[in-house]
């Protein structure tokens, strides 16, 4: 199960959905960080088959132009109603018994990054990270990013094969302990470079986990890359 830990308390809790099977999440739409750690949540819930509504809480700071771009799919509802199970945020706050999701400070603006490359930086870094990004950040996540995309259409071109459920599931496990997607990228990475796992089934994995990720992962999927 999905655990996070309380900014507050430092405490990990597993995450209890508010009615059943159904989690709130409620996040600071201005806030970029704020923005993917909530579509992180979503997505790490929604694979322990959880129904979750993000809505977005007040926070004095314009919309994030364009979330789309980022992945970050829009909110469920335009407002927070009844109870919220996760809030997220670039500042600690007082919000009774919710669990608190204090990300760290937004980076400036880089315009001409990929926003996926932004989006891969972000996810290389703890959400309480209070270190913002720089050019050097972006750049370095860009490059990694071509490299994943071409490893997949590469890897594509093989017979499929089967995912290895032990290596996947410590991903997994990486991202439902408070969100350590840079863990989770460590792993990934091991994975992809990893010649005794069969590039067919180094493909189905990369594919799966990007549904985690929001990477476009799979976007370069029939463009001709050198082998090996």
């Amino acid at each position: 199960m999905l655990q996070l830990a309380d900014a507050r308390s430092g405490r990990k809790t597993p995450v209890q959905a508010a009615g059943g099977r159904r989690l709130t999440v409620a996040f600071c739409p201005g806030s970029l960080r704020a923005a993917v750690t909530a579509d992180l949540v979503r997505r790490a819930a929604e694979r322990h088959h959880l129904v979750v509504m993000l809505a977005p809480h007040p926070c004095g700071e314009p919309p994030v132009a364009e979330p789309i771009r980022y992945n970050i799919h829009p909110p469920s509802a335009t407002a927070t109603v009844g109870a919220v199970d996760v809030h997220v945020g670039p500042h600690d706050h007082d919000e009774g018994d919710r669990i608190i999701l204090a990300t760290m400070h937004d980076h400036p603006a880089f315009p001409d990054a990929d926003p996926l490359a932004v989006r891969l930086a972000l996810l290389d870094r703890r959400h309480g990270d209070r270190t913002p990004l720089g050019p050097a950040d972006i750049a370095e996540a860009h490059t990694r990013l071509l490299e994943l995309r071409a490893d997949v259409a590469r890897f594509a071109e093989a017979p499929s094969g089967a995912i290895p459920l032990d290596r996947i599931s410590a991903i997994h496990a990486a991202v439902d302990d408070d969100l350590d997607t840079a863990r989770a990228l460590a792993l990934t990475d091991s994975l992809r470079h990893d010649a005794a796992v069969a590039p067919g089934a180094r493909f189905e994995s990369l594919v799966h986990l990007d549904r985690t990720f929001g990477l476009d992962l799979a976007q370069d999927v029939g463009k001709i890359y050198p082998s090996d």
